[in-house]
């Protein structure tokens, strides 16, 4: 361990700017923070930046990155560019970093509620813990349960939200699209799940995020039994609302570690409607095929009956003459 530490303060000795921003950018995914936009950048010595906690955009706190050269030291009115920067961006918590010595009133000047400095020893320290706490893995077990979380959720949301349905008539040429949104959405958040890592052991923001993601997808519950179908397509309403629901709920038994069974069954269940989903193109084509066909057929019909009609009338009208 003391020639780890070491090593980690003789890196820090002579660092460049983007060796110290990996380590920067190691402590804030730790503390739950996200990048949110550069403020200012000097390559060699200073990047000055805004980050989210958990993606939320108004709780955003200052990243100042400072690097100096060894045996120099830092701008004396460092302190002051910082508090400035801060009230000029509005925000109250700061992150500061540096691998230079601080003296002690200028650390006790940026010290505060919020605000977190990290000279050499904290930098140090920090990555210590934070690969200390790598190496000690939580396995959660997951738990069979008699009623899936979600199911609760959307109980719930539907009782609350009774009556708020309102109906929205198709047209057979919106049908194609409106499928291939639902399949798209359903598919992109498959695909975020599948991108974890360990299922068994999910990082807090991809959780809080899925979470955000299921509650979104909730109204989605009130909206798809409005739509109005022709009766070839009608059965599509069930179908999307069983998509939606199940997707709800498949995101349940991965964020509370519920059953593997209730996974996998669920995740099943979503692909073989997405599949009969995905010919819904050619169900649409063969539909307008027929109706063209149909009234082809009518209108031949037509052609034919006024034909009848013509003949039969002149056929009259000459008996009539001659008589």
């Amino acid at each position: 361990m003391d020639s780890e530490r070491k090593s980690r303060y003789e890196q820090l000795y002579n660092i460049k700017l983007p060796e110290l921003y990996s380590f920067v950018n190691e402590v804030m995914q730790d503390f739950g923070y996200s990048l949110h936009r550069t403020i200012k950048d000097h390559e060699s010595r200073r990047r000055i930046e805004s980050w989210a906690y958990q993606s939320r955009e108004d709780q955003c706190g200052l990243v100042w990155i400072e690097v100096v050269k060894p045996g120099e030291a830092l701008d004396p009115y460092l302190t002051t560019d910082v508090l400035r920067t801060m009230n000029d961006e509005n925000v109250t918590r700061l992150f500061f970093f540096t691998n230079g010595q601080m003296a002690e009133d200028e650390k006790e000047i940026l010290e505060g509620a919020n605000h977190f400095v990290f000279g050499t020893d904290e930098i140090v320290e920090t990555l210590m813990a934070i690969d200390m706490k790598r190496s000690i893995k939580v396995i959660r077990k997951r738990k069979k349960v008699k009623v899936p979380s979600a199911i609760v959720l959307i109980k719930n949301f539907l009782k609350v939200n009774k009556g708020a349905r309102k109906e929205v008539k198709l047209r057979t040429s919106a049908v194609s699209e409106l499928v291939a949104q639902y399949v798209r959405l359903i598919r992109r958040i498959l695909d975020e799940i599948d991108r974890i890592p360990d299922i068994n052991d999910i990082p807090a923001e991809s959780r809080e995020r899925l979470k955000k993601i299921q509650f979104d997808l909730l109204p989605e519950l009130i909206k798809t039994p409005g739509y109005i179908f022709t009766r070839q397509f009608a059965h599509l309403r069930n179908s999307l609302f069983s998509l939606v629901e199940y997707t709800i709920v498949y995101i349940g038994n991965v964020i509370e570690y519920e059953a593997e069974d209730d996974l996998k069954k669920n995740r099943e269940v979503i692909e073989e409607i997405m599949l009969r989903l995905s010919g819904i193109d050619d169900q649409v084509m063969n539909y307008k095929s027929d109706m063209m066909f149909s009234a082809e057929k009518l209108s031949l019909k037509v052609i034919m009956y006024s034909a009848v009609f013509a003949f039969a009338a002149l056929l009259i009208m000459i008996v009539l003459r001659f008589s």
